[in-house]
């Protein structure tokens, strides 16, 4: 579970009143979720706030036995997606714990850092491989990881392979 003091304090779990309590409150939540994900490298949450397979629970706090109301955890994402620090994905959010300019950069500083720069390399291997698992973006989800690739594509450094389907399965940076 989140580590900072502030998880710990009960008032976190309730929807305060005041407007500008309420957007500190708010937040509060956002930077606990992007460390919380950036430390254990979560990528996916449910709308409940469930991490994984469910065992994990952002938004409940059973040492102190408190969790966030359902209204206000819908209140939460909705502050997350509009500081770009989450986008919806079916029932979930991914959390960025960087920006997508960012983690395109990180990318492009991966292709050049081991030379695979006009190399057609697949999005299962950029993120799987070996080779990338010292590396931040290791592991993360295709889906998510097609979205960071766009700023690439819009900046005409990278090109998206896709299959007979139209799905993406590689990318050839330049």
């Amino acid at each position: 579970m989140p580590s900072p003091s502030i998880y710990q304090f009960p008032p976190l779990y309730t929807r305060q009143p005041n407007l500008l309590i309420r957007q500190k409150q708010l937040e509060t939540w956002v930077d606990i979720i992007s460390e919380y994900c950036k430390e254990n490298k979560v990528w996916l949450i449910s709308r409940e706030g469930d991490v994984g397979n469910g065992d994990v629970n952002i938004f409940r706090n059973n040492e102190i036995n408190r969790a966030v109301p359902q209204l206000f955890v819908n209140e939460i994402w909705s502050a997350m997606v509009n500081k770009r620090k989450a986008i919806p994905h079916e029932t979930s959010y991914y959390v960025l714990w960087r920006d997508m300019d960012s983690w395109s950069s990180l990318i492009l500083q991966w292709f050049e850092t081991v030379g695979k720069l006009n190399q057609v390399v697949t999005l299962y291997e950029l993120t799987e491989s070996d080779e990338t698992l010292e590396w931040e973006f290791h592991g993360m989800p295709e889906p998510l990881l097609q979205k960071c690739l766009k700023p690439l594509c819009v900046r005409n450094r990278a090109t998206i392979m896709k299959d007979e389907n139209g799905s993406p399965v590689a990318i050839k940076v330049v």
